[in-house]
């Protein structure tokens, strides 16, 4: 895996580079399993994302304190299970890896069906599927233009030419790029991918001076005006040396104090959690998801264009979920490389 920043400052980094089969916009868990996909067939691939950690909502991150305290925060997507056996397959992969493990087999009353998490959070599900890619993090696609193959350009002035262009952000994003590179859409397509909303979501990581009192295994869902979730990451197993605690607002409360201060946003949160805490908060930050879940999302598990060689892709696709996810990038992988081997 490759991180931009890590790469010494190059003076003709302005200039574009080799030619690449497919240029991949997002290193969210679509945009790697399509990748692989690519790389396992042979197939010359670079995936390219503006965050500082791989993985989108596949988010993890640590917390320290004094006395060797740390909390270990899955804050994205909190577990996952699978229905597909196209899904399953790499599930088993992960299992096998030890990449994953079954978290428990339902929240308060056991349906028999697995839910999987990371061992070590989610973010392990993105960097052991990026381990052996040609990844780019930091680097945050500005600017895009078609003209027998793509011109990528980057916030620092990188260029990267392709064959074919992938794009995985959340829908909005990926209009808006296209906007800003006053590039026209079919208004049939146009008006279905605008159709594609979301839920907004604001994320509290509190970490606790105690055990919370959320039930065994860890977690529980709510329909409360205020929140929708309350995880116990140091019950889920992934945080052995701290009581951390994941609140997910609801798309209600996310929408009304979306501006308001981390402080206030913080203050309502744990007063609506307070019954399952009964804790004292040593440490919180406030993380704001603004395209969370889908609220509508496309049928089909990609949007090609016939006339250019431009795909879209991702968690608005096909089902918002990270199975859906997953079988996005399935298809879209399988897609390309056809279109490659034709």
């Amino acid at each position: 895996m490759t991180n931009s920043s890590d790469r010494e400052a190059d003076p003709k980094r302005n200039h574009p580079s080799a030619i690449t089969s497919c240029i991949i916009v997002g290193g969210g868990i679509t945009g790697l399993i399509t990748a692989t996909i690519l790389q396992r067939k042979g197939i010359n691939v670079i995936v390219l994302d503006k965050g500082k950690g791989i993985g989108g909502r596949l988010a993890t991150r640590r917390m320290s304190h004094e006395n060797s305290v740390e909390g270990v925060f899955d804050y994205g997507a909190q577990y996952f299970s699978a229905s597909d056996p196209r899904f399953q397959v790499w599930v088993d992969d992960w299992l096998k890896h030890g990449v994953i493990k079954e978290w428990c087999q339902g929240f308060g009353k056991s349906d028999r069906k697995p839910r999987y998490c990371g061992v070590n959070g989610t973010r392990g599900i993105a960097q052991h599927l990026a381990q052996d890619l040609d990844v780019h993090t930091n680097t945050k696609v500005v600017e895009i233009g078609y003209d027998s193959f793509w011109l990528v350009k980057t916030e620092d002035e990188q260029q990267f030419q392709g064959e074919m262009l992938l794009l995985t952000p959340p829908v909005p994003q990926a209009l808006d790029l296209l906007d800003a590179s006053l590039m026209v859409l079919p208004l049939d397509i146009r008006f279905s991918l605008e159709s594609i909303s979301y839920h907004s979501c604001i994320t509290l990581l509190a970490l606790l001076k105690n055990h919370s009192k959320i039930p065994a295994p860890g977690a529980i869902a709510l329909e409360d005006n205020y929140l929708t979730w309350l995880g116990d990451n140091h019950q889920k197993g992934i945080s052995p040396d701290g009581y951390a605690i994941t609140l997910q607002a609801s798309p209600s409360f996310s929408e009304d104090y979306w501006d308001s201060d981390d402080a206030e946003i913080a203050y309502k949160l744990l007063s609506a959690a307070a019954d399952y805490l009964d804790s004292p908060v040593i440490k919180y930050q406030v993380h704001r998801w603004r395209y969370s879940l889908p609220k509508t999302f496309h049928p089909e598990p990609y949007l090609a264009l016939s006339e250019i060689p431009l795909i879209m892709a991702g968690d608005g696709f096909v089902a918002p979920n990270i199975e859906g996810a997953v079988l996005s990038g399935i298809a879209t992988g399988e897609l390309i490389a056809k279109r490659f081997k034709g």
